[in-house]
């Protein structure tokens, strides 16, 4: 797990070895243990950087350091992330070209070599989480690449005066002078509606977001432009033909792929089936090698130590138990907005779990993201569809603007009037399940020159006949890519660790995608995800049907207590680029109504405002 990037310049405004030292000490905290650097001169006034910091997983020799180069074609790459099938690949190059004697055990070689042997085409056999920038020197281009679903991060801005930047985060494009610390007036629309900014978009005008699935080639001799092609897409997976039979030896075999590392791999474990799951897998894969880690939230129902801790027990897995006093969460929880790449509303938690187990020495983690995304774990899979129900649909599309009328005023009103609005559009109606602020908020609140978001175009139609494989996609490409992948990897990387998501492996998640409903959704009896339940021994079997819970942060009390005077100038930051926010009244009102979705709504603010005055982001 590293952080990398690459400035292909023709502009003589850009001073390459400055760019370097101001990338490889943005970049430091993603890979503290080595980084390296490399310069070369295309011609005709052209020149590439490639830099990495590195975090060390696999082989944690000097060997296993980038930019590395290919000694038979003089290919150099810069990778972050990891490829969980590479020793399967390693063997199929040898197998091919057994005159090739590998110099390191790492899966950043193996990637070189595919290449040499398969070109892009490698991207189609790569499992993993990966992003990567490619110096190709016969065919004198550039390959740039992102894994299937955007676990790992790839940020990219064309130059003034020519030539492209690539970078694992927004920051470290600006830091290196090629992108300019100015807020994207359609990100921060993005933001106020979803909390996080949606994909390619970024908070940063000028920088976009390389998409998941693609690959792209920029050839040295110009400036053309970066046109992505689609080697992965998940609504290819999608035919309810997999065996579910075949479930457990799938998700056995993505969880013993992702054990392999050469320094201790550990486990978010929380009272939830997903992580419950996980924990019965890798503790019967690698015995007493895989340490448990939970926060303990000392909040009576809330808190899911106990649970987790028997669990452990059973499992005789090793387990530690970080019990988070409150001055240390709250001052924890403000250091977090200091650490994003992005503005997000999310992630604190995250980040909250990842600095308490990385000061426990825990360096690569496994955790349960993604589970719910692809087996219809949310209460959205269950009600959005209800509205495709006759008589629902026939209110919402005949009598709606009589009925629409009716509804009064009031948040509740304005988003039941929202969803009616979108019915019955299964992908419209769960953007709007996943909305932060109300068009009415934002129109009362929010700069006048904030472009609307609503009514730009009309409601994607259903192309699945269950609307639930929308929703799989729609999550897919907007809540678990734009907000918890997002802030699973900055949240961990801000703490120098690796987070493995083996919900998320790509032979896995094809092969979930491809199961049907009658088998892995849920029935009228029984548990949640009932695949992922099977897996758990029946003396575990109490997780799989308790409410879902999670580690909570009492937000309502940091914002009203330590936190009050940094949201009352988080507001004046906000203010001062044409938000019209009265702080102190707002946190009276949170005063009065306690109400948990109103102070995640002002942690929102909270995150914006302080984002923009740490990096003086100006229009």
């Amino acid at each position: 797990m590293c952080g990398i990037a690459a400035i292909f310049s023709s502009s003589p405004a850009i001073d390459l070895p400055l760019a370097e030292a101001r990338l490889l000490a943005a970049l430091r905290h993603r890979g503290p243990d080595s980084n390296g650097a490399w310069r070369h001169d295309v011609g005709e006034g052209r020149a590439l950087l490639l830099a990495h910091t590195r975090l060390s997983i696999l082989d944690l020799s000097p060997a296993g350091g980038q930019p590395m180069h290919d000694r038979e074609n003089g290919n150099v790459i810069i990778f972050n992330g990891e490829i969980y099938n590479f020793a399967e690949l390693r063997t199929e190059l040898q197998n091919q070209s057994p005159g090739y004697t590998f110099c390191s055990g790492s899966d950043t070689e193996v990637l070189l070599r595919c290449y040499a042997a398969w070109g892009t085409a490698m991207f189609a056999k790569l499992d993993g989480m990966f992003a990567l920038v490619l110096f190709d020197r016969a065919r004198r281009k550039l390959v740039v690449a992102r894994d299937h679903v955007g676990i790992k991060p790839l940020y990219y801005t064309q130059i003034d005066g020519g030539g492209w930047a690539f970078c694992s985060e927004v920051l470290g494009l600006i830091a290196a002078g090629v992108a300019a610390p100015r807020i994207d007036p359609e990100g921060l629309a993005s933001f106020l509606r979803f909390g996080a900014v949606a994909e390619p978009r970024t908070f940063c005008a000028g920088v976009s977001s390389f998409p998941p699935g693609c690959w792209a080639e920029l050839p040295l001799e110009s400036d053309g432009s970066l046109t992505p092609v689609v080697y992965w897409s998940p609504d290819r997976f999608i035919t309810g033909q997999a065996d579910p039979d075949e479930h457990g030896t799938v998700l056995q075999q993505t969880v013993r792929e992702q054990l392999v590392a050469d320094v201790p791999v550990g486990l978010f474990l929380s009272a939830g089936l997903d992580s419950t799951a996980l924990a019965v897998l890798a503790s019967g894969l690698a015995p007493g090698r895989i340490r448990a880690f939970t926060i303990s939230s000392g909040r009576g129902v809330d808190d899911e130590a106990e649970i987790a801790a028997a669990t452990a027990r059973i499992l005789q897995m090793p387990h530690e138990v970080e019990a988070l006093a409150t001055a240390r969460s709250t001052a924890w929880a403000f250091e977090s907005l200091g650490a994003m790449d992005q503005p997000s509303a999310d992630g604190t938690n995250t980040y909250l779990v990842s600095r308490a187990s990385r000061e426990h020495g825990m360096i690569a983690a496994l955790a349960g993201t993604g589970a719910d995304e692809t087996h219809g774990g949310y209460g959205q899979f269950r009600s959005i569809p209800r509205w495709r129900l006759p008589l629902l649909s026939f209110v919402a599309g005949r009598l709606g603007a009589p009925v629409l009328s009716m509804l009064g005023r009031g948040l509740e009103a304005e988003r039941l009037r929202l969803m009616m609005s979108c019915a019955p559009s299964t992908r419209a109606m769960l953007e709007e399940k996943r909305r932060y602020f109300t068009p009415s908020w934002i129109a009362e609140n929010a700069p006048a020159w904030l472009p609307r978001l609503e009514g730009r175009s009309p409601p994607v139609a259903d192309s699945f006949p269950d609307p639930r494989d929308e929703i799989v996609l729609g999550e897919m490409g907007g809540y678990l890519r734009n907000t918890l992948l997002r802030d699973c990897d900055w949240a961990t990387m801000a703490n120098s660790q690796e987070l493995r998501v083996p919900y998320l492996g790509r032979r896995y998640i094809e092969h979930v995608l491809g199961l049907p409903w009658a088998a892995k959704g849920r029935q009228r009896k029984g548990p949640n995800k009932p695949l992922i339940a099977a897996i758990i021994p029946a003396r575990l079997q109490g997780v799989c049907n308790r409410p879902k819970t999670g580690f909570i942060l009492d937000v309502s009390s940091m914002l009203l207590g330590a936190h009050r005077d940094a949201f009352i100038n988080a507001s004046h930051s906000l203010n001062g680029v044409g938000f019209r926010l009265d702080g102190p009244r707002m946190l009276a009102e949170l005063a009065r109504s306690r109400s948990r979705k109103e102070a995640h709504r002002l942690w929102a603010l909270l995150a914006l405002g302080s984002y923009i005055e740490q990096h003086r982001m100006a229009l």
